[in-house]
């Protein structure tokens, strides 16, 4: 399962090497997984959300939720996988941010569609695992029950596991991707330059200017 997720993610040019990124909490790494890339191909994403459906089968879920906005992706597609291999109906339903946290407490009312279920939490990628927490303690909060979380690919598996999260945890693949602050990265101490276009590089390079 760990050879297909990762060859379907390069097959769709997800996986860029050899260069200079920042990601989402402010981290250097010269590794990137740009989940961007997957999601207009509806084909390559259907099958990595089968790869979902196909690990947690036997598990007994109601809903399958991922936060805004690719996790709303995720959700559907293995929400409609699990349908068709259970034989019942499996909702898909997405957690929206709201004061930095995610909630289901909004104008879709999504939170009575979690209450008192078996839910399935999932994310695209976890470098600090702070995203998932979030979705976690969003269904928590909503009176779902977390009965799996998980991820397409761990890419801190010696932090990233159940304990961190409190409920069961596993990925579809791991990617061991060292994380370096930006006083600690060797690629801005070799003045390799940052990229702009993918990842939070751009954002980073206008900070340092304030």
């Amino acid at each position: 399962m760990e050879n297909n997720i990762l060859e379907i993610l390069k097959k769709v040019g997800a996986v860029l090497d050899n260069d200079h990124f920042v990601g989402t909490s402010g981290g250097h790494f010269d590794t990137y997984v740009n989940k961007d890339a997957l999601y207009p191909h509806t084909e390559e994403t259907s099958a990595v959300c089968k790869l979902f459906a196909e690990k947690y089968k036997d598990l007994d879920i109601d809903v399958v939720a991922g936060p805004a906005l690719g996790g709303i992706i995720l959700s559907q597609w293995t929400a409609y996988h699990l349908s068709q291999i259970k034989g019942k109906e499996i909702l898909g339903v997405y957690a929206e941010k709201e004061d930095d946290k995610l909630t289901f407490f909004t104008r879709r009312n999504y939170n009575n569609l979690v209450r008192g279920k078996k839910v399935l939490a999932l994310e695209d990628l976890t470098q600090t695992g702070s995203s998932l927490k979030k979705l976690v303690d969003a269904i928590k909060e909503a009176g779902g029950e977390v009965v799996q979380a998980s991820v397409m690919v761990n890419k801190n598996p010696q932090t990233i596991n159940t304990e961190m999260y409190g409920v069961p945890f596993s990925s579809l693949a791991e990617m061991t991707i060292p994380n370096y602050s930006a006083e600690e990265c060797p690629l801005c101490k070799n003045n390799v330059p940052i990229n702009t276009k993918i990842g939070h590089g751009k954002k980073f390079l206008e900070s340092k200017q304030v």
